[in-house]
């Protein structure tokens, strides 16, 4: 079922292009499961960023393209059902993550919404997730956080994906997800900064569990480091205007709720 203006994922326009930073957290948890990391592994080398960049338009697509939606949903299966090992649990974890990182960003750089809105927007997710074949998604949060949990302690493991990943924060070549809009001859001066903001909020919001299992240190000051950044986010997002902090996407979605409801 495609999603509306009667949703709350289109009246919050989901995700802006800040909350994106901690997407590197869910690519992370997703290829330190074993299957995953070797069924993504060539492209990984190819292209680290290529995944992140995919699933930002392909999650669009599925809650905000309307009846683009279910094309997308069909396109992501017909891809699927190539990769060896593939089935309807790493579908739900990749999906699971993808959630459980967006939630977490929202919480962090934006005002928190009510607890029933955080449960309706999670079963919106679900919904989503039943077009791709998801039928096992947990129920609601409180089952999401002890799905993620059991799994990190039960099935992720150090990987090449994940030390790929981590090599790829370094923005050593190309572009951040995200960055496109960055002037070439500013990019200089902003892959720096970016090349501590991905690693930092990717491995800083890690659960603490996961962490300890892929041998990532984590220091106090690592963390006040992430709390400066987020702060930094949080004043920022309050001055840009709308319209350039949202994918445009999600942007159009989010005035179609609003103007629904006038």
């Amino acid at each position: 079922m495609a999603l509306g203006p009667e949703s709350v994922t289109w009246r919050l326009g989901w995700y802006t292009r800040f909350e994106l930073v901690v997407l590197g957290r869910a690519v992370l948890m997703q290829v330190a499961h074993p299957v995953i990391a070797a069924a993504v592994r060539d492209g990984y080398r190819a292209d680290p960023f290529a995944r992140l960049t995919g699933t930002i338009t392909s999650s669009q697509l599925r809650l905000f393209g309307g009846e683009l939606a279910e094309r997308e949903a069909e396109r992501l299966l017909r891809a699927h059902a190539r990769i060896p090992g593939a089935d309807e649990e790493l579908f739900r974890w990749v999906h699971a993550t993808s959630f459980d990182s967006l939630l977490m960003a929202y919480r962090l750089l934006r005002a928190r919404m009510p607890a029933i809105h955080e449960e309706r927007l999670y079963r919106e997710w679900r919904e989503t997730g039943e077009t791709l074949g998801i039928r096992s998604m947990p129920g609601d949060l409180t089952a999401l956080r002890e799905y993620v949990d059991e799994v990190v302690a039960t099935q992720l493991e150090p990987t090449d994906g994940v030390d790929g990943l981590l090599e790829a924060f370094e923005l050593r070549t190309g572009k951040a997800p995200g960055s496109e809009h960055v002037p070439s001859a500013l990019w200089p001066l902003v892959r720096p900064v970016a090349a501590r903001v991905l690693p930092d909020f990717a491995v800083g919001t890690l659960p603490e569990a996961l962490r300890d299992k892929l041998g990532l240190e984590w220091t106090d000051a690592d963390g006040r480091r992430l709390r400066r950044w987020i702060r930094m986010i949080r004043v920022v997002s309050a001055i840009v205007p709308a319209s350039l902090l949202h994918y445009p996407m999600p942007y159009q979605a989010m005035l179609s709720a609003r103007s629904s409801r006038a």
